[in-house]
């Protein structure tokens, strides 16, 4: 289910569903539907691109982890139609997140993690997208 400003659900109901993670926030009922993160069923989510020819994937996790709830975010990548430029997190990224990325003790360190890697793939995507 994408939330969108066509979706006619309002922008604080989209976020707090989007917020709720099995185990740390309960579901939210929207129109008598209970919704999750879409992170629940998958990190990447590419599907949701399907009808573009070119897609940019951000992967929270590293190239080879596995995934409960399905074949993982790099068969899934790979299955897109279109162009894929996927960046997975590195181990730096990784020991930011620590064992646990829903921990806010981790933000400050996840983010500069992030932003470094970004700095560091910013030509490569740019070559990719032909900017």
């Amino acid at each position: 289910m994408i939330f969108d400003r066509h979706s006619g659900v309002d922008l604080v109901d989209a976020v707090a569903a989007s917020c709720a993670v099995p185990g740390a926030w309960p579901p939210v009922t929207i129109a008598g539907r209970r919704y999750m993160d879409g992170g629940v069923a998958s990190s990447v989510n590419v599907g949701v691109a399907g009808d573009c020819a070119v897609a940019v994937v951000l992967v929270p996790s590293g190239a080879d982890t596995p995934s409960p709830f399905g074949p993982g975010p790099a068969a899934e990548i790979a299955a897109f139609p279109g162009s894929a430029f996927a960046v997975f997190a590195d181990d730096e990224s990784l020991t930011a997140f620590g064992p646990n990325p829903l921990d806010p003790r981790c933000r400050a360190a996840s983010a500069m993690a992030g932003r470094e890697q970004g700095r560091r793939e910013a030509a490569t995507l740019a070559r990719f997208l032909g900017v």
